[in-house]
């Protein structure tokens, strides 16, 4: 073999082994790419339709209420950036100038972030959380749950109307600034509902459609909506997969 050759094999090798995820727990890319994450979720009942701008860059367009979109990058359903202070703005579609809501996150290396339009319209707000996206263990689920309908009691949810509480006494909002309630829990793969119930009662205030759960798969699940809001602006959940195949 010719040192040319030898030197092109090697090559190949080397930037084949830099591809390959080093721990389950990391963001399978290139590490000599410094990137970082970002989800973007409309959640606002009563918001028009939003574009997402990151860094005043427009990322998406035309996405309504309770619909999220990314881009299916290094194996995970986010926008990538790089770490650093990152500006991110919900717009009214079709406008550069008019802000829905607007914020900055520090992004640090190789981590997952998403952030949340809630409240009404009037009142929208960005919220941040930490997307842990460590494997769960082989064969089980992970999910955790968000409380985003602003006139909505405080929830415990359970699983099935009569199985374990999952997460208790859920206000909206009670994440922000605290990451434990940011985390992920682990169950059983499987075809599940979940019931939003008033906390410390067994009232049911919303129960989700049958919900299927793949095993090393990871799930949010948040209560958005109104009480006594009409058609999709109903109390009820959005669900989404931080993490599909």
């Amino acid at each position: 073999m010719t040192t040319t050759m030898f030197n092109k094999v090697s090559l190949s090798i080397l930037v084949l082994s830099l591809t390959i995820c080093t721990s389950v727990s990391c963001i399978k890319k290139d590490p000599l790419m410094r990137i970082s994450q970002v989800l973007f979720a409309p959640l606002s009942p009563d918001a028009p339709a939003v574009d997402f701008s990151l860094n005043n860059q427009i990322v998406a367009t035309t996405v309504n209420y309770s619909a999220t979109v990314g881009t299916a990058t290094f194996n995970f359903p986010y926008f990538t950036t790089m770490p650093g202070s990152n500006s991110i703005k919900f717009n009214l579609t079709g406008s550069t100038s008019t802000s829905i809501a607007s914020g900055s996150i520090e992004m640090a290396e190789d981590k997952a972030y998403s952030s949340f339009l809630i409240d009404s319209f009037k009142r929208a707000k960005i919220v941040f959380v930490n997307d842990n996206l460590d494997e769960p263990t082989p064969g089980k689920v992970k999910i955790r749950f968000f409380h985003f309908s602003a006139n909505a009691p405080a929830v415990d949810v359970t699983l099935g109307a009569t199985g374990p509480i999952l997460f208790a006494n859920r206000s909206f909002n009670d994440q922000e600034g605290n990451e434990a309630k940011q985390s992920f829990i682990e169950i059983d793969p499987g075809t599940y509902t979940f019931v939003f119930k008033l906390t410390g009662t067994n009232t049911a205030a919303y129960t989700t459609s049958a919900l299927n759960l793949l095993p090393d798969r990871i799930y949010t699940l948040a209560a958005r909506g109104f009480v006594g809001g009409a058609t999709n602006r109903a109390l009820g959940a959005w669900f989404y997969a931080n993490k599909s195949f």
